[in-house]
């Protein structure tokens, strides 16, 4: 088996059909559909079995979360390769194809991402987020922020069994963040320039439910993935004015993004903390609703 795509799933009913089925019309020959239902409590375990296409394997457990379910989908998955997908977005023809040309062609890259793309609630799109392609812009880009889109990835199983490295239920709701920090002590990471993956954006999100707990867990694995760069962090209020541009005022956003984007490119004077901090602070000034 060449690929699994991991599919963690919890109350996902109203959205796994067209999940599955973008997965299941962008992939052909030896993959493998891994949807791990998590305890769901809705109808969503039986619209994917309603599939019946044998590339589909489903797997129930009690509710365990979302770490230790990704955690139990790399333990199954019968692939060399394991591509991430969420049950509630879209998939992307070609994207698999690309990431497996980019880790065959670089034995030494353990994890390979993409571009994606943000859906709004009425479906409209809202543009393109576009993430580091190279190995150092991605270690730079670590060292105040998730430099993959985590549903976009492909990991190189290999890594994962002679390393060890899984999900760390102590980085909840930041584990994809800290997951990217462990594997680079392992290997390269990377990202394809292209619009590989489509991003649901709703209420109902992680990152929106707990945004306080995601936010604190972000800093403590920025800060300690600096200092294992040999990189001066970020003071921690510095990342929020950075990364979530707190409060009413435009001008005070703006301004504190600013402070905090020279901080940062003072610490990795580098061409991709200089760009992702200037998409930083224009985004602090203006009035977007999402904040990747």
């Amino acid at each position: 088996m060449k690929v699994t795509v991991l599919i963690p799933m919890f109350d996902a009913g109203a959205h796994v059909e067209e999940a599955l089925g973008s997965v299941l019309s962008a992939t052909a020959g030896e993959t493998e559909i891994l949807v791990v239902d998590d305890g769901s409590t809705d109808d969503g375990a039986a619209v994917v079995e309603s599939f019946g296409d044998p590339r589909v394997r489903l797997v129930r457990q009690e509710n365990r979360g979302l770490v230790a379910t990704l955690n139990r989908g790399l333990d199954l998955a019968r692939g060399e390769f394991v591509a991430r997908m969420d049950a509630d977005d879209w998939f992307v023809p070609g994207r698999i194809e690309a990431q497996l040309a980019a880790m065959m062609a670089d034995p030494e890259l353990v994890c390979v991402g993409t571009d994606y793309t943000l859906v709004l609630p009425d479906g409209r799109e809202s543009g393109r987020i576009r993430m580091p392609v190279t190995d150092s812009a991605c270690r730079d880009r670590l060292t105040v922020a998730s430099c993959h889109c985590g549903p976009s990835v492909m990991l190189r199983a290999e890594a994962l069994r002679e390393s060890g490295i899984r999900f760390d239920p102590e980085a909840r709701h930041a584990e994809d963040y800290d997951m990217w920090t462990r594997l680079a002590a392992v290997g390269r990471l990377g990202n394809l320039p292209i619009a590989g993956y489509r991003y649901r954006v709703h209420d109902a999100q992680v990152s929106a439910r707990y945004a306080g707990e995601q936010r604190r867990t972000h800093v403590r694995i920025a800060q300690r993935y600096a200092r294992e760069r040999g990189v001066r962090p970020l003071a921690a209020p510095q990342y929020g004015d950075l990364l979530w541009a707190p409060g009413d005022s435009r001008i005070r956003r703006t301004v504190a993004a600013t402070r905090a984007a020279t901080v940062a490119v003072r610490s990795v004077p580098s061409r991709e903390m200089a760009r992702f901090t200037a998409r930083k602070v224009v985004e602090a000034s203006s009035a977007r609703a999402f904040r990747s």
